[in-house]
């Protein structure tokens, strides 16, 4: 049979099936960039932040619904999936400063949203379809016109996707449609690369990334800046292989840019101490000295169970330490407030030390090695890029960026393990 035409020689239009699954993944990428909406003063609460979230959640329950019928298995998800319950187990009914603790809500909220990331990453297949392109440039012009609505209306000109008011709204700092700009810079490199990555002619991807990068230094996340400074730095030393005067050279262009970086974390630095303002200075020093403590004490972590009850345990200790470390005083007000239940907005201010807090050594053997590996399959199938997102991406990671209720950094990790597989699987089949 010819293609649109049957034995009669009658002419029929091809057909073009789509199946739920990829409806379903379209939409979660589209909605990546809604992080703040009305949703999460529903019984959700943050875990519906993003509406993205529920897409994500039925092709979760479609996958795992397979499996049930299939019985089948891999072994590294039971490793995985064991880790965590046994960790989060023996934390389950841990006695604390003030008696025996049972928080089965945040195993719940953890345990939930970590499920959905790493679905998210290593469970969604991202098939490179005219579809899948289209979700991926709508994601990136709601992120524009979140920070278009932002700055030309107001910080919550549209309530239903600004839920919340922030101290940023007044400082006259843009954030879109995330919860606070440093959220912002971290969706607008990821959806931004992720964009460059798929577009098809370099003139357009440049331009992609040009509208980034104006992006995010209209967004003022000074870490922002700074990660996009190290991955500008990085990449091309990683690429090229010069002689010791070219090396020379590259050193004396780059120079005066880390030293305008340096100087900006310094100002910045400063002016927070003669404003009186270290109170994100202390907060954040003191949760990631909590977190080193409590896996010196506990190498395993403390898993979700365990985690707010550790922090009276730890943390007084830690606010010691970074204190003694500044010859004035700063402010502890804020990280003071997660010493009492209930422990509002507890968590280490950055992605990689909650989870080295909840899960120890093992978490940060398994993160390191990830991040190695698919920066080098990246730079191997040439997909710049996407080593530019994912890089930023790891430092935010591991510096600024902790939420748990936003998708755009594990779509983009997905996405470059599936380009990456793909790459290899053609290079067998040649």
């Amino acid at each position: 049979m010819v293609e649109g035409v049957d034995f009669a020689g009658t002419y029929k239009k091809p057909t073009v099936s789509i199946s739920v699954p990829e409806c379903l993944l379209w939409l979660f990428i589209a909605l990546t960039p809604l992080q703040d909406t009305a949703l999460q003063s529903t019984p959700l609460k943050l875990l519906a932040a993003s509406p993205a979230m529920l897409p994500l959640s039925a092709l979760l329950f479609l996958s795992c619904s397979r499996v049930l019928v299939n019985l089948s298995i891999r072994r590294i998800v039971l490793i995985v999936f064991a880790y965590i319950a046994v960790v989060c187990l023996a934390y389950l009914f841990k006695p604390g400063l003030e008696g025996v603790a049972f928080d089965l809500k945040a195993l719940v909220s953890y345990g939930f949203s970590t499920a959905l990331i790493l679905f998210a990453v290593f469970g969604v297949n991202y098939r490179a379809s005219r579809g899948f392109r289209v979700a991926v440039y709508a994601a990136f012009g709601i992120t524009i016109a979140g920070i278009a609505v932002n700055a030309l209306i107001g910080p919550n000109a549209i309530p239903a996707l600004q839920a919340t008011t922030t101290v940023d709204d007044l400082s006259g700092r843009l954030r879109g449609f995330s919860t606070e700009p440093g959220t912002l810079s971290v969706e607008i490199v990821a959806i931004g690369m992720l964009t460059a990555h798929f577009l098809r002619r370099p003139w357009q991807q440049w331009c992609s990334a040009i509208v980034t990068c104006g992006l995010l230094v209209w967004s003022s996340s000074k870490g922002g800046l700074i990660c996009l400074l190290l991955c500008g730095i990085i990449l091309p030393i990683i690429r090229s292989r010069p002689s010791i005067w070219i090396k020379l050279l590259m050193v004396c262009l780059i120079a005066p840019f880390i030293w305008l970086g340096v100087l900006l974390s310094f100002s910045q630095f400063t002016s927070l101490i003669e404003t009186n303002q270290t109170s994100t200075i202390a907060t954040r020093l003191s949760m990631t000295v909590y977190a080193l403590i409590t896996v010196i004490h506990n190498p395993f972590g403390v898993g979700f169970t365990g985690f707010l009850p550790s922090i009276p345990r730890y943390l007084p200790q830690a606010m010691g330490f970074v204190q003694s470390l500044f010859p004035f005083g700063l402010w502890f007000l804020e990280v003071k407030e997660y010493l009492d239940p209930p422990y509002i907005n507890a968590d280490c201010k950055t992605f990689f030390f909650d989870y080295f807090a909840f899960f120890g050594i093992p978490f940060a053997i398994v993160f390191f090695v990830f991040a190695y590996r698919l920066l080098r399959q990246l730079l191997r199938c040439s997909c710049y890029w996407l080593f530019v997102g994912v890089l930023f991406c790891l430092l935010a990671l591991m510096t600024y960026y902790s939420l748990l209720n936003a998708f755009a950094v594990p779509a983009l990790f997905g996405v470059a393990l599936c380009e990456t597989k793909r790459h290899q699987a053609s290079v067998r089949m040649q």
